[in-house]
């Protein structure tokens, strides 16, 4: 949700984004107020909610109230902002501009913000880092380890790490919204840097309840294991990976271990599972790796930014500490 602050953006860049769209200009020859503020907040919460109904929870107010904000700010702006009626929720041509001028003066928000902390030489604010997998216990270490090493040398950073889908972390990155994300590399996107973090085997597994469970590699084949139905990733892996799964029954989806891991115990899946997080239920018998000279791959995780940064001494300290030890 958008926090607009007049003194905080500089009223001349709001009114150079309006002047753009051709606003009129009688509603910003008088001091912006308070109201004004919360309907362009309303507008944006609407947007990106997708509509109405749905911007009830996120604003905290009834679905009559937004559209008596919303019709207050298209009085003010002099223009139609959205179709809503029993069709859906659109923006207008106009609406989609003044959509993107306030997208454009949250950017500009941000880079004063990120300007203004420049000046001390201590690093303040948010450092965000996200990862695309459940991390195995080693890895768990390394990340608090440097963790502690970031700490240590910023103390008033205020660190965001959050597990979220691919998809959305390339998009916060690109956003600048995330500064490091730690993911795989199979898909690579324009705009981000890539540097390997590390690569660890992943072997195709059976759960104890699985009727493969107590035959011996040697009586398995590619044949054999075709027959049963295996849990796919869900996402691109790697061509190592992609090629043995092309070989497979793959029925099921479960792109996080911790639910793939679910999936292969019940007995009606196979899947791979990567040797860190599979060695405790290996020692317990309850997992088993089936043909694992043929059916592994390497899982290749890379350390992942914005090629150009808002905020490049954040991701350096981040990188620096993540790649202090390995």
């Amino acid at each position: 949700m958008l926090n607009i602050n007049v003194s905080t953006f500089g009223f001349e860049t709001f009114k150079l984004c309006i002047q753009i769209l051709g606003t009129p200009m009688s509603w910003l020859q008088r001091d912006l107020t308070d109201f004004d503020l919360k309907l362009l907040q309303v507008f944006r919460t609407v947007v990106e909610c997708g509509g109405f109904t749905a911007a009830e929870t996120e604003l905290g107010i009834s679905r009559s109230t937004i559209s008596i904000h919303m019709s207050s700010l298209e009085t003010r702006l002099g223009m139609r902002l959205c179709q809503r009626g029993r069709q859906g929720f659109s923006l207008t041509r106009e609406g989609q501009a003044v959509f993107n001028a306030l997208l454009s003066l949250s950017e500009a928000h941000e880079e004063f913000r990120h300007q203004v902390a420049s000046i001390n030489q201590d690093l303040s604010g948010e450092l965000v880092l996200l990862a695309a997998d459940q991390l195995d216990p080693p890895r768990q270490l390394h990340i608090a380890q440097a963790l502690r090493r970031i700490k240590q040398q910023a103390p008033d950073l205020q660190i965001h790490f959050d597990l979220l889908p691919l998809q959305q972390i390339e998009l916060a990155l690109l956003k600048n919204q995330a500064h490091l994300a730690l993911m795989p590399g199979y898909r690579r996107i324009d705009g981000l840097a890539y540097a390997h973090a590390f690569s660890t085997p992943i072997y195709l597994c059976c759960g104890a309840t699985h009727p493969l469970f107590e035959v011996a590699d040697d009586a398995l084949d590619i044949a054999r294991l075709a027959e049963f139905e295996t849990v796919h990733p869900g996402v691109n892996i790697n061509p190592e990976g992609r090629k043995l799964l092309q070989k497979l029954k793959t029925s099921g989806r479960a792109y996080q271990f911790d639910s793939r891991l679910s999936m292969i115990l019940s007995g009606a899946y196979l899947g791979f599972m990567p040797s860190a997080i599979s060695a405790p239920f290996l020692a317990q018998r309850q997992l088993r790796y089936l043909l694992p000279e043929t059916f592994n791959y390497p899982f290749e995780q890379f350390y992942v930014s914005r090629k150009q940064p808002r905020e490049p001494e954040k991701v350096t300290l981040a990188l620096e500490a993540l790649q202090g030890e390995n």
